[in-house]
């Protein structure tokens, strides 16, 4: 009998969180298993999943900032939904999304008597391992440890965050299933700068060093720190320009960094751009400067499109960079060893020629598309990835 697949995210816009869901709701057997996809508002993602063919539930209350009674609210919506569609197996994605669902998720199965349906709640970073302060820090991580409780498994997609589940939940509870990455159909160099120039509304010649960043404009990206070490870069050093690809709610923030840095001649915020990915081997490095991560697709498509990275040694970003092998790692919040990472690969083609090929190479043979579909369908299947952690 198929079985039915309930994705729960808390934001249906389109980010990491999303392209997982996305990715694993597109590539089940059909046959064998039913996915419905229910989240926070009405965004991109659904929007994606109903042009594949895959029914949508937008929850009220979901997406809503930190409330009591919201989230009591949502909760409840996630009940109605549970209650309403009867799904073989739960599996949630992001946060607030893992900790209401949970409990919603073991509500239901105390209201039908049906435990046999199962809890799953993918990780994408432990939200105790954000910039906070110390008090919000600890009642997350006491959120996490309750919602443990009433998931039947939990998978970490990089190996700190897997470790750091060891130390406070059930090992039996615990996969450890690395992103994959279908294939991407990259635009050539050419095509990809002269999309670049016209985002920009000016000519970029082929010696510049170009510079970009996929990323949602938050805190997390850490991206005032890329432009502060932008600006510490002398403008004779290099022919240097750098686009930053992406919407959120930090982008007046940075705009005016850049106009208060001077930099509006060599920085571009080009806003969301659909698929970015394509447009990547336009560029010639790749930034990360996030403060938390999970394991970024946006870094997967760069090595994939074969670019060097700088990036923080955050979250799963060193399961995917070896530090002077694939590119360079830096400590977060550091705009100084930011600035140094970039003029050393900027001055270097052989560098940047060496870290090109290790790039392509790590994503092909470490991170395969197949082998993260196939463990999870197994999690759903039989309760166990084909090669436990």
């Amino acid at each position: 009998m198929k079985k039915k697949i309930l994705y729960v995210i808390t934001k249906s816009g389109w980010g990491g969180a999303q392209q997982y869901v996305y990715e694993l709701a597109t590539n089940l057997p059909r046959a064998q298993l039913e996915p419905i996809v229910a989240g926070g508002g009405n965004g991109l993602l659904f929007d994606r999943l109903r042009d594949a063919g895959i029914r949508t539930i937008s929850v009220p209350g979901l997406q809503r900032d930190v409330a009591i009674l919201g989230e009591i609210d949502a909760a409840s919506n996630l009940l109605r939904v549970f209650l309403r569609e009867r799904p073989d197996i739960i599996h949630l994605s992001g946060s607030k999304a893992g900790a209401l669902g949970a409990i919603a998720a073991f509500l239901f199965k105390l209201w039908t008597l049906n435990f046999k349906s199962s809890t799953v709640f993918t990780v994408h970073g432990w939200g105790f391992n954000e910039d906070r302060p110390l008090l919000q820090r600890a009642l997350i991580f006491t959120a996490s440890w309750i919602a443990g409780l009433f998931q039947n498994r939990i998978i970490l997609i990089n190996t700190p965050d897997y470790a750091a589940a060891r130390r406070f939940l059930p090992r039996r509870k615990l996969a450890l299933i690395p992103h994959g990455l279908p294939p991407i159909a990259f635009l050539s160099r050419e095509e990809a700068r002269l999309a670049f120039s016209r985002a920009i509304g000016r000519g970029i010649p082929d010696d510049t060093i170009l510079i970009g960043a996929i990323a949602e404009l938050t805190k997390n990206k850490g991206l005032p720190y890329l432009l502060e070490a932008l600006r510490r870069i002398p403008a004779t050093s290099y022919k240097l320009q750098a686009v930053i690809i992406g919407e959120g709610e930090e982008h007046p923030v940075l705009q005016e960094q850049i106009r208060r840095a001077g930099l509006r001649d060599i920085v571009f915020l080009v806003g969301f751009v659909p698929d970015a990915a394509r447009f990547l081997k336009g560029l010639d490095l790749f930034a990360l400067p996030s403060v938390k991560e999970g394991l970024p697709y946006a870094l997967m498509a760069a090595m994939t499109a074969g670019l060097p990275s700088i990036a923080t040694r955050v979250g799963g970003v060193p399961d995917l960079v070896t530090d002077r092998v694939e590119g360079l790692l830096v400590p977060p919040k550091d705009p100084e060893a930011l600035a140094r990472a970039i003029s050393a690969l900027a001055s270097s083609r052989e560098d940047r020629a060496r870290m090109e090929q290790a790039a392509r190479r790590k994503i092909e043979t470490k991170f395969p598309f197949r082998a993260m579909i196939e463990s999870t369908i197994s999690i759903y299947k039989n309760g166990r990835p084909h090669a436990d952690s």
